[in-house]
């Protein structure tokens, strides 16, 4: 019978899991395989907590604003689970308040012990450990550490050393008192008040306002005292009443006894159980997530989700490397959950819902809808979405620039008394335009007013001779990309709302590892901007912007020299040092050889930029008048003005199928078997 009980509350159990995993993939946008390796993880500890001989711990690792915290809180919510969770937050550990830790640990999480509860340590990149291959002291992650381990720690309640202090006290007070003749009967002093006074002047055991009663000769059945020795004990049979019945019965020595008895219940060192609950780690790891410090909005959400989405449990325990020692590391386990950056159609979802959101309020409150015209969307998205810092930026636009004119559209109806049945909202040459109709369509009002955009306002030419050199630049890196590698570019952009940024261009390199190809054509690219604009512009012209592409190049040509074994001798080549006798040093030849590579490289990008120079010109033209071009747009453009006899419908590749090495290997392989044969 017990059994069968068993199997029921487990089958249960499990369907509630499914329902709590669909209801989260309702909720969180672009999270499905998180939430899929999360669940499975979780249903372990659901449904067996009580066999765990230590914690389940889950690491859930991505960037800023990708739902981690509200992932684990709507999971608790939908457990209801709140009574037996506990949320800390790790970067209090980068103050010198962070001692209240173990406490909270112990002490507050008592009533955890050897139950299923769920503790959340947030923000866990700030508890490192390592800072730059240098040991942090913080003593105080110690219980941490133990609780990632087995989840017991040992440690001393905090309320003992009050206690047992106030006991010892009121234990020699009494002594003392009775050497001065002072006798107790019931619990009162009967006997030499006076004297009892003195001795126990300033003396309080649990309450320092002695809850407004004086001290007198009845102190020992007062609310004080009582509660003292209630707390002083720590066990389950010692209650309030029995205890409060023994007081008031005891004399001197009674009360000696009691207050003896009381510390005996008390032991020095306590151990909390937490075996059995579930712990979720949480941070953002910016050494798996290099892309994170990119606060560039026009970087493409696609190429991010695409590079967080190589990251595997190999980097983060790279990234983990950095900032705590490797005992550390094997303590988190294995469970690491990777999130992958939001792409752009979880951004538009997002503001899908936003819009669904704010139109559901107006109608429960005002009795007429919004409908968002797609210019309305486009312009939250260039405004709001910075892809490598998630949600958070979009959720604040939306509020500014959406919910914050709700109340001018409810105005205008309500002041002109319209009868409105739906406003048609649409965004157009920085003015919104509201178009408040009725029920049979009719136009009631037209009402128009300017916006003041932060971002795309950023976006715009400001100077169309800087932008036309710009254009050029940018052209000769896209041209070039396409054009050797034969591979197009996700995106070339002109103008930037980023600060540090004039222009870009997101070059799709082939995927897996470099060659002496791949090497050269990279430095060939990397030369475009450069040349470009000594074509069009005379080298007189070339301006300060190609710094960073020349460093790529020359860093690369030096790298094919002498580091990769590309040159002439097969080496690692390192700067003079007597220190370092197991490399070749570097010589006059090696840096020629590398120069070598590099005019070579700026030769053949002259050439073909020099072929393709009306295409050049093309695209400067275009983005001239406009900040950015599309991939599908690059390759049109390749298609109709390039001159290359390779050029045709389907002439470009995709990164992933640039190689073609298992070809490579099969093909050889069946020429010599037939040759064995």
């Amino acid at each position: 019978m017990k059994k069968e009980i068993l199997h029921k509350e487990l089958l249960a159990k499990k369907e509630k899991l499914e329902a709590i995993g669909c209801e989260l993939k309702k909720t969180f946008i672009g999270l499905d395989s998180v939430i899929d390796e999360m669940m499975n993880l979780v249903s372990a500890w659901h449904l067996f907590s009580f066999t765990q001989l230590r914690p389940t711990v889950i690491n859930l690792w991505g960037m800023t604003g990708s739902g981690k915290t509200a992932l684990i809180q709507k999971l608790v919510e939908l457990l209801d689970h709140k009574k037996l969770y506990v949320q800390l937050d790790m970067g209090e550990f980068e103050s010198d308040s962070a001692s209240w830790i173990k406490s909270t640990l112990t002490d507050d999480l008592e009533f955890f012990h050897q139950q299923s509860g769920i503790i959340c340590l947030d923000e866990f990149q700030f508890a490192k450990t390592i800072d730059n291959e240098r040991e942090l002291g913080k003593d105080k992650l110690r219980v941490i550490w133990d609780l990632l381990d087995s989840g017991k720690i040992n440690y001393i309640p905090s309320g003992n050393t009050y206690h047992l202090r106030r006991a010892e006290t009121c234990a020699m007070a009494l002594l003392k008192a009775e050497s001065y003749g002072v006798e107790i009967e019931n619990g009162v002093v009967i006997k030499n008040e006076q004297e009892f006074l003195e001795v126990f002047k300033g003396f309080y055991f649990e309450d320092s306002g002695r809850n407004g009663v004086a001290l007198d000769k009845d102190y020992f059945i007062s609310k004080d005292f009582l509660q003292g020795i209630f707390y002083l004990y720590d066990d389950e049979n010692a209650t309030r009443e029995i205890l409060d019945e023994k007081t008031k019965a005891a004399d001197l020595r009674g009360l000696i006894d009691i207050i003896i008895d009381g510390v005996k219940t008390r032991t020095g060192v306590k151990t909390l159980d937490l075996s059995r609950s579930l712990i979720f780690v949480l941070g953002n790891l910016d050494e798996a997530y290099y892309m994170s410090n990119s606060l560039n909005p026009d970087i493409s959400a696609d190429e991010l989700h695409e590079a967080t989405s190589k990251i595997n449990i190999s980097h983060i325990k790279a990234a983990l490397k950095k900032r705590f020692r490797n005992e550390q590391i094997a303590r988190l386990g294995n469970n690491h959950i990777i999130y992958k950056s939001f792409t752009t159609a979880h951004f538009r979802e997002l503001i899908r819902r936003e819009m669904q959101r704010i139109n559901n309020f107006v109608k429960d409150n005002f009795d007429f809808s919004i409908s968002f015209h797609a210019s309305v969307h486009d312009i939250v998205y260039r405004e709001g979405v910075f892809p490598a810092q998630g949600t958070r930026p979009v959720l604040t636009t939306v509020k500014n620039l959406i919910e914050g004119w709700i109340s001018k559209i409810t105005i205008e109806a309500l002041e002109k008394n319209m009868n409105v049945t739906v406003v048609e909202w649409s965004y157009s040459d920085d003015k919104y335009v509201f178009v408040f109709k009725d029920s049979m369509n009719n136009v009631l009002n037209i009402y128009e007013e300017k916006i003041n955009l932060k971002i795309d306002s950023l976006r715009k030419i400001a100077n169309r001779d800087v932008q036309a050199h710009i254009a050029v630049h940018e052209s000769g890196h896209a041209i070039l990309a396409a054009l050797t590698f034969r591979i197009l570019p996700s995106v070339v952009v002109s103008k930037t709302a980023a600060d540090n940024c004039e222009g870009f261009c997101m070059i799709n390199f082939p995927q897996g590892i470099m060659t002496r190809e791949t090497l050269k054509k990279d430095i060939i690219v990397s030369l475009g901007g450069f040349v470009a604009e000594k074509m069009i512009f005379g080298e007189e012209h070339t301006s300060a912007g190609v710094y960073s592409d020349l460093e790529s190049a020359s860093e690369l040509a030096n790298k094919a020299v002498k580091y990769y074994g590309m040159g002439k001798d097969p080496v690692h080549i390192q700067v003079k040092s007597f220190q370092m006798n197991e490399y070749f040093f570097s010589n006059d030849g090696h840096s020629n050889e590398a120069l070598q590579i590099l005019k070579e490289c700026q030769d053949e990008a002259e050439e073909l930029l020099e072929r393709n120079k009306f295409l050049l010109l093309k695209m400067a033209e275009f983005l001239t008048d406009h900040n950015k071009m599309e991939e599908a747009q690059i390759g049109d453009m390749v298609k109709q003005y390039s001159v290359e006899n390779w050029i045709g419908d389907n002439c470009f590749v995709k990164k992933e199928d640039y190689f073609g090495f298992e070809n490579i290997v099969k093909k050889q392989l069946k020429e010599m078997s037939l040759r064995v044969k």
